[in-house]
């Protein structure tokens, strides 16, 4: 009988082990597909060019201090750098000449927030659209494979890539979240300072930081801090904003952060009013500023994302028809729902954004004025940051909703712009501040500089807009003209075409 009975207990426990390891493996797939790791990867290869000695003539080129357009210059570019930037100047007899004459030279555009999650064809898009260097805030260790790769020929925007996020949202270390997503669960100091001393042995650039309790927090910015690796992320989810005067966390991933934070301290929006909430988003600038110079402390932007939030809420039908959703990963675009709940991805019935399909008046007003106000205190935190010199760098957060990579990158010049910034700031905040940030030989046209370029067809220091007009870009000395950069695109909208569910015809 007992024989029996354990026979019958262990094929059960072995029954149960089946099942769940199953469920895993199912829900692992479903999470790869929202990732976009089941679109078809494009042959980057076929795109392949090869580094040569280049001239472009008679171009105006952006001055080194970002302010004016040096007119009729020279530029001499060789071994993936430029070798000079001279008025006049003879051409090598052969060089492969570009002319430059009614063109402008920026420096290629960085996305300092982005994430390629499983979609390589997104490196394309980032190529297609002038950006040349992107920094991935958060992913597993085949991110440094590509990094690698990209160094090494494959075409492609220099990654910076930060760790999979250090979190302790989770319930246990190692736990089913930690198995089908890249953070990495903690709730022990000791812990947590391991995982740092891995994530730097294996040469990830900067540590991410997501929702950590605050002793990991600490912990793991002052153990980064000691390894001379940069801490990048979110603020603990019970932090005061008076911990900005002593952390050692170097870079804060979002605005959106700091104006979380302010939300925590003012309390209920809908109860107290917007104005007494913006009133108070003015009345803390000034000191959150304080501690953020003192610190030296970047601010990335990702202020597009957090503008489009409400838009997606108010009427998702034309947020949709106003970005590039043809190119965005199938996988991210139609996500999943297993309920009103639990919703992932960007169009109707599956965007977690958007109104429910009848909202009474009095939920769609509160969370009206909600999106609204939250909106607002970015823009007002923005044009005090700007007024007070912050280091600001420009980030999209690309995979996000609607957030399409590279497309996106104009997206948010354009919102920096309107926030607040002249021109010449905005473009700063894409070119010579990541630069500075990562200590990267780019970001400044001059003789030395690594040569990621983008030639222009308009003026960007007279409207931003013009960042959007690209002829030609430039990739550690690799030149890929128009015709080039459209097949890239092409060849990306057709990868998607050819993996796409749900018809999305109405949107582009």
């Amino acid at each position: 009988m007992l024989k029996t009975l354990s026979k019958w207990l262990l094929g059960l426990l072995t029954f149960t082990v089946i099942l769940i390891t199953a469920y895993l493996l199912w829900f692992k797939h479903g999470v790869n597909f929202i990732y976009g790791a089941h679109t078809k990867e494009v042959d980057h290869t076929v795109f392949a060019s090869p580094v040569e000695l280049t001239v472009i003539t008679d171009i105006n080129v952006l001055s080194p201090d970002g302010q004016t357009m040096l007119a009729d210059r020279t530029v001499v570019i060789d071994g993936g750098k430029i070798l000079s930037v001279t008025v006049g100047g003879t051409v090598p007899a052969n060089a492969t000449v570009i002319n430059g004459r009614g063109k402008y030279m920026i420096p290629g555009l960085v996305d300092s927030h982005a994430h390629i999650l499983k979609s390589p064809n997104d490196l394309l898009l980032y190529v297609a659209n002038g950006v040349t260097h992107i920094r991935d805030l958060g992913g597993p260790a085949e991110r440094l494979q590509i990094r690698d790769e990209i160094e090494q020929g494959r075409v492609g925007p220099r990654m910076f890539v930060a760790s999979p996020p250090i979190d302790s949202m989770g319930l246990l270390e190692g736990t089913f979240w930690e198995f089908i997503t890249f953070h990495k669960n903690t709730h022990d100091v000791d812990h947590a300072k391991s995982m740092v001393k891995e994530f730097a042995d294996q040469g990830y650039d900067a540590i991410k930081i997501y929702h950590l309790d605050m002793p990991s927090y600490r912990a793991v910015n002052g153990l980064a801090a000691e390894l001379g690796v940069p801490t990048t992320g979110h603020f603990p989810l019970t932090m005061e904003l008076s911990e900005l005067a002593v952390t050692q966390q170097k870079e804060v991933a979002h605005l959106e952060e700091i104006v979380r934070v302010l939300i925590r301290e003012f309390g209920s929006i809908n109860d107290k009013g917007s104005d007494a909430f913006y009133a108070h988003v003015e009345g803390r600038s000034d000191d959150i500023i304080d501690d953020l110079l003192a610190n030296d402390i970047t601010v990335n932007s990702v202020l597009w994302f957090m503008e489009s939030i409400h838009d997606q809420f108010s009427n998702l039908e034309v947020a949709l028809q106003e970005v590039a959703i043809e190119y965005a990963n199938p996988g991210l675009v139609e996500g999943t729902k297993d309920s009103e709940e639990f919703k992932v991805g960007w169009l109707p019935g599956y965007n977690q954004f958007e109104a429910t399909s009848d909202p009474s008046q009095e939920i769609y007003k509160k969370n009206d004025i909600f999106w609204k106000a939250r909106e607002k205190a970015h823009h007002i935190l923005l044009k005090a940051m700007v007024r007070r010199g912050v280091k600001i760098v420009a980030g999209t957060d690309s995979g996000a909703n609607l957030v399409v990579p590279g497309f996106s990158m104009h997206d948010e010049l354009t919102s920096l712009n309107l926030g607040g910034m002249s021109s010449a700031q905005t473009l700063a905040t894409a070119t010579k501040n990541p630069a500075e940030l990562m200590n990267s030989n780019a970001g400044i046209i001059e003789a030395g500089r690594r040569a990621d370029l983008v030639i222009l067809n308009k003026n960007p220091l007279i409207d931003i807009e013009n960042t959007r007009t690209i002829d030609t870009v430039i990739l550690n000395g690799r030149v890929f003209d128009r015709g080039q950069l459209d097949a890239m695109l092409e060849a990306v909208k057709k990868a998607n075409a050819n993996s796409r569910k749900l018809n999305i015809d109405k949107y582009h």
